[in-house]
């Protein structure tokens, strides 16, 4: 490597590891052994493509995608690997220029020498680029292959604590955490799990998203976790490791709850409560339905009922409900005296009103009776 002003390609690989040391973070933790080599024979074949004036060989090219490779094997992000590449060709280039060899020589001679390190530095430059991106997304399918198979045992259940521990360990995960499960409904999931995933609480080393069945599930060890807009998003208990799947499964009934009463954003069992119940048991749902609701005919059914509904959600309070409604005291209190004289009950028991309350919101869902 004279033309170079080197003597030796290892000194000189040495010399650049230890530049890489000091000057990029992501190669701190990084073997010498590991790298070294490497660098020795990518600084060995730019100096044969140069001498000789030539392009890389298809070999050759290969060879700096293993390059690449070798780095993101090692989890040496791309753009430390390109800053580690800039700093080698600046250091040849100034010791090209500090070479007591080009003394004598035309300036153009020198030039050349620049150019075709210049030309063959950018297809290499490529190559192990290329390199690096395709070993990294396999190994990212990999992991992704894992995250998947570990929430769909977590979902499932049939993970034992050593396999669950095992798996989570490796995909980064701390297991001296208590988690908080969570399942996001949406029309675009995709976007929703690539964007959820931005957030550092549903990553490792604090948490894991995944994207099965065309809804996003995850869980999440911090206080914030993932939020959402336009999503039905569903949080789960905190919980131990191994019960992950029983916070999953209420935040799945949670997200659910809120799709079907079209209230999109974050929500828990505790803010969904007895929606979640009327979700859950269609038959009492129905049933009250049946009791409270089949009194009022076609004709008055929607302004009294809406009455009835604002009624309960203003605290039984006839004054709040007409100005929510817009209405004058006396048809408030007409529609409400309607609603009792039909089903021969009073809204001031709380039973009463409680079982109203449900058939209504069972009407909300729009279902019908189910079949017996």
């Amino acid at each position: 490597m004279t033309e170079f002003g080197v003597a030796d390609s290892k000194t000189l690989a040495q010399e650049l590891w230890d530049r890489f040391r000091r000057e990029i973070p992501a190669y701190a933790d990084i073997d010498e052994a590991d790298t070294v080599p490497s660098i020795t024979a990518a600084l060995m074949r730019l100096d044969s493509a140069v001498r000789a004036r030539r392009d890389l060989t298809d070999e050759e090219i290969e060879q700096f995608h293993e390059y690449g490779a070798i780095r993101a094997r090692l989890g040496v992000p791309l753009e430390a690997v390109l800053r580690g590449w800039q700093i080698m060709i600046a250091e040849i280039i100034e010791r090209v220029g500090h070479n007591q060899i080009w003394v004598d020589r035309p300036g153009s001679t020198l030039m050349t020498v620049l150019v075709a390190l210049l030309r063959v530095s950018d297809a290499a430059t490529v190559a192990l680029s290329a390199g690096h991106r395709d070993t990294a997304a396999q190994i990212q399918r990999r992991r992704d292959g894992l995250r998947d198979d570990l929430m769909r045992g977590i979902l499932s259940g049939r993970f034992g604590l050593d396999e669950l521990r095992s798996q989570a360990q490796y995909l980064g995960l701390r297991l001296d955490q208590r988690y908080s499960a969570f399942r996001a409904i949406g029309s675009e999931p995709e976007h929703t799990e690539w964007r959820i995933r931005q957030q550092p609480a549903c990553r490792p080393p604090q948490g894991l998203t995944a994207l099965l069945d065309g809804d996003v599930v995850g869980f999440f060890s911090g206080s914030i976790g993932p939020d959402v807009d336009d999503e039905y998003l569903g949080i789960g208990p905190r919980v131990e490791l191994d019960e992950l799947f029983r916070s999953i499964r209420i935040a799945g009934r949670v997200a659910e709850t809120a799709r079907l009463f079209g209230r999109s954003g974050r929500h828990t069992l505790i803010e969904l409560s007895m929606r979640a119940a009327v979700v859950g048991d269609v038959e009492v749902g129905a049933a009250l339905a049946e009791r409270y609701l089949e009194a009022i005919c076609d004709a008055d059914a929607s302004p009294i009922l809406d009455t009835v509904d604002c009624y309960l959600s203003a605290g039984m309070n006839a004054s709040e409900t007409a100005n929510r409604m817009f209405l004058h005291h006396n048809t408030v209190r007409y529609r409400l005296a309607r609603f009792e004289e039909l089903n021969g009950v009073s809204l001031k028991d709380p039973e009463i009103a409680f079982q109203v309350w449900w058939a209504l919101r069972y009407r909300e869902l729009g279902w019908s009776r189910p079949k017996t």
